[in-house]
């Protein structure tokens, strides 16, 4: 995305205020893969969350990303075995046939052009490998509705026309917008593969019944295998955090939209460290977040923060 590569963009700021996934989802990925463990692929890996998460299993991990100011803040796990360079899922010629075990792509799947994709992946993976596209939705404050409420009119609202799209369409609609590159065919196999998989903290996740995209026509891949998993209408599946308002803070501030919007509004952001009723944008929404909290009895500590989880997944044949 073209944000990321501006030179005023804060890459490490923005490592070091990302969500990153819990160790059980790496489980329930590993459960559901059926093939090798000598190649992991992370495709715009930003800066290698899902490629440090991934090295324990796998000979190598290769990460790749369009943007040279996340290639150079790429994590590296104590053995070094990661292998950062820029790519993208619509052109991995730097690969050889085959030779991919395990893809995967965190908070990124929605940029891709799937038809390019598709037919890398495609060419990439070795036999019975596995594509697995994470992405999660619009952050929340747990069990607190008038808090989430401000934050989404942050969000949605003052920011709302700063976001990249149709990208953030798509990530807010948990991937649903995603083709696979074959129709899933759901069938005793597919709810033998969901018996397999663990469980994440806030429940099991269902195969998400919608109204499929229309495929990306290739051949050779499992109809059966292809699956997304979501929560169900009774409990959410998602992706918590216990966080500080300073950490909140600064997860809207490191935002591709607040960057735009900042940019775009240079006497708003000139504003910042007015105070609560005299700041910027976010200064303001934040104190409103603060009284919606005090009004449900907050202590002023750490709240519960989440974002509703998908994971699509498909293996080759």
């Amino acid at each position: 995305m073209a944000t990321f590569a501006k030179s005023s963009f804060d890459a490490a700021g923005y490592l070091a205020s990302r969500p990153t996934y819990p160790a059980k989802l790496y489980d329930l990925i590993l459960a559901y893969h059926r093939g090798g463990r000598a190649h992991a692929l992370d495709m715009g890996c930003g800066p290698g969350f899902m490629a440090v998460a991934l090295s324990p299993h796998f000979s190598r991990v290769s990460a790749q990303d369009p943007s040279e100011k996340m290639v150079s803040v790429g994590l590296q796990p104590a053995d070094g075995h990661i292998s950062y360079s820029l790519g993208s899922a619509e052109d991995m010629s730097a690969l050889p046939a085959h030779s991919v075990d395990l893809a995967v792509a965190g908070q990124a799947a929605h940029w891709f052009d799937h038809k390019r994709a598709w037919s890398e992946l495609a060419r990439i993976l070795a036999p019975r490998g596995t594509v697995a596209y994470v992405g999660y939705g619009e952050m929340g404050v747990t069990g607190h509705a008038r808090a989430s409420a401000v934050f989404r009119d942050l969000v949605r609202g003052d920011m709302g026309a700063f976001w990249p799209q149709p990208g953030r369409s798509i990530v807010e609609g948990l991937l649903d917008a995603v083709p696979f590159p074959v129709a899933p065919a759901l069938d005793a196999r597919t709810e033998a593969r969901l018996a397999r998989i663990p469980s994440l903290e806030g429940g099991m996740p269902v195969a998400a019944r919608i109204r499929e995209p229309e495929a990306v026509d290739g051949e050779g891949w499992d109809a059966a295998s292809a699956v997304r998993l979501k929560g169900s209408t009774e409990g959410a599946w998602a992706l918590r955090r216990r966080w500080s308002m300073d950490e909140i803070e600064a997860y809207v501030r490191t935002s591709s939209a607040y960057h735009a919007y900042a940019a775009a509004h240079p006497e708003d952001a000139a504003r910042r460290g007015r105070g609560r009723d005299d700041g910027d944008v976010v200064e303001r929404r934040m104190a409103q977040i603060k009284d919606a909290l005090t009004e449900d009895g907050w202590d002023g500590g750490a709240v519960d923060v989440e974002w509703p989880l998908v994971v699509m997944m498909i293996q080759r044949l």
